[in-house]
């Protein structure tokens, strides 16, 4: 089933709820959006995690769910996921991420440690759960750091169609 990993580890290291008020079908749009875009993106470690290693550049990779597997997330899987979201919203939806951290000296890129995470959202009623499991890596940047990203940027696909952010309720992370 497309957006759901058969294998989803029973323990997580953060859990975030948020309330929000578009239909379920906008906010997996949303969120489905940012992901896409963060794929296509680099961006300076400091501006996702204060405090962090200087000159360091970080880009994303997610992938959705697909059963035991995981696509990445390009413009055909995007599109793919949409037309098979059309006629019900999936009450789930998993992803891998890796997060790539190189740093800048001298002009040249230097890859570090990756981090790999498994994130999957969960829809009820005007709800949302997000839950992270940290599968490896060095995490250079913080779980909690991660998710006010990721959220950041559904926000912001939110706000391109006029639609009301995610309010937080509540964030645990270890």
């Amino acid at each position: 089933m497309l957006g759901r990993y058969e294998n989803f580890p029973e323990i997580v290291h953060s859990v975030a709820r948020f309330t929000y008020q578009p239909k379920e079908k906008k906010m997996q749009q949303a969120i489905l959006c940012a992901l896409h875009r963060l794929n296509q993106e680099k961006h300076d470690l400091n501006t996702i995690s204060p405090f962090s290693t200087p000159r360091c550049e970080v880009s994303f990779e997610f992938g959705i769910a697909e059963g035991i597997t995981f696509n990445y997330l390009d413009r055909e899987e995007l599109e793919r996921f949409q037309k098979g979201n059309e006629k019900e919203a999936p009450p789930t939806l998993d992803f891998f991420c890796v997060v790539r951290y190189h740093t800048l000296k001298e002009g040249r890129r230097t890859p570090l440690k990756f981090d790999y995470h498994l994130l999957r959202f969960m829809f009820y009623k005007n709800g949302l759960e997000l839950r992270i499991a940290h599968e490896r890596g060095t995490r250079r940047v913080c779980i909690e750091d991660l998710v006010n990203f990721i959220v950041k940027r559904v926000d912001e696909e939110l706000s391109k169609t006029r639609l009301k952010p995610l309010k937080l309720e509540y964030l645990r992370s270890h």
